[in-house]
């Protein structure tokens, strides 16, 4: 962190924890500062999983979106997504438009897929004022607390992403809304790309299954961690879970199998979810945040809240 400190046009100071803290101790130019000190700041990400920017001027989507590519020029779409989001500037979404009296689960963002982002930034454009945070938790930890079982069986058998998706003319959970077009010969050419099953419905909906590791290896540190979104998905994460047949299951807007088509025991996904909220970690939003989060190596997710709340989300 030295040389940060040493070439940078702000005064900063950095203190250890989880997220990893950098505050700025007076205004300037918050983009030159990230741009000199991009390399630097992706490998204290490599350690950290998570770093949190605070008291830099940043004040607009447009001022996130600069200071975010000085650091990541590509940014990527939300095509194939399942979070409800707007896209509120080139590469920048809202972070999610769940319902505000819901809780978001740790995940690491499109596990489920055969391509995510390496990297999310999250800025704080309206902190909340009651709760609302965005837990993170770190994937490492995660796998190392999880029972070595489930991880057996988990990395053996894989698992199965199952998404239904509602015909076009439909306002929630249309397949035109998660694949950002009206134009099915595209939707089908993204899932052969995306090594998607697919299968048109009698009603205009879209059935899609992903085959994916319930586990990943991080490109660049070589460290093992769990990777995947099965608590979210899985039938158990719905009110109705005491009572789901398999009937049921298969006509869920959302459902996850093992790899090989097998039902996962709602005791399984208990277990799961023991672990991950032992490793869930809060901070409060300060106004202007910026949150860096490593995909691979940090889950995040999102507490209720009340009264206003404006997130915005960019990935690479």
């Amino acid at each position: 962190m030295d040389n940060i400190c040493d070439t940078a046009p702000l005064e900063v100071s950095s203190t250890s924890g989880f997220p990893y803290l950098i505050e700025a101790s007076q205004e300037a130019d918050g983009y030159a500062w990230f741009e000199a000190s991009a390399p630097d700041l992706l490998r204290l990400l490599r350690n950290t999983g998570a770093l949190l920017f605070r008291g830099f001027p940043l004040h607009s989507a447009e001022d996130f979106r600069r200071v975010v590519g000085a650091i990541a020029p590509q940014l990527r779409g939300y095509a194939g997504g399942t979070s409800p989001r707007s896209q509120v500037a080139e590469g920048v979404y809202t972070s999610t438009e769940y319902p505000q009296h819901l809780e978001i689960p740790l995940h690491n963002e499109m596990s489920y897929s055969c391509q995510w982002p390496e990297l999310l930034f999250f800025f704080c454009a309206t902190a909340p004022a009651i709760n609302g945070e965005t837990p993170i938790a770190d994937s490492r930890a995660i796998l190392k607390r999880m029972p070595p079982g489930i991880v057996e069986e988990f990395a053996r058998r894989q698992l199965m992403y199952v998404r239904n998706l509602a015909s076009a003319e439909s306002r929630y959970n249309s397949w035109t809304k998660a694949f950002e077009t009206t134009d099915k010969t595209k939707v089908e050419a993204y899932c052969r790309d995306m090594d998607i099953g697919y299968a048109w419905q009698a009603n205009g909906g879209l059935r899609i299954e992903e085959i994916r590791p319930a586990l990943q290896t991080h490109p660049v540190t070589g460290e093992r961690v769990w990777f995947n979104q099965v608590h979210l998905w899985h039938a158990s994460n719905t009110p109705m879970a005491s009572s789901v047949t398999a009937h049921i299951e298969a006509g869920l807007p959302m459902a996850a199998y093992y790899g090989d088509g097998g039902r996962i025991s709602n005791d399984t996904l208990a277990a799961v979810r023991q672990v991950l909220q032992a490793e869930k970690r809060l901070f409060r939003w300060q106004q202007g945040d910026l949150l860096m989060v490593d995909n691979v190596l940090a889950a995040h997710g999102r507490m209720p809240f009340d009264g206003p709340r404006k997130i915005l989300v960019a990935m690479s």
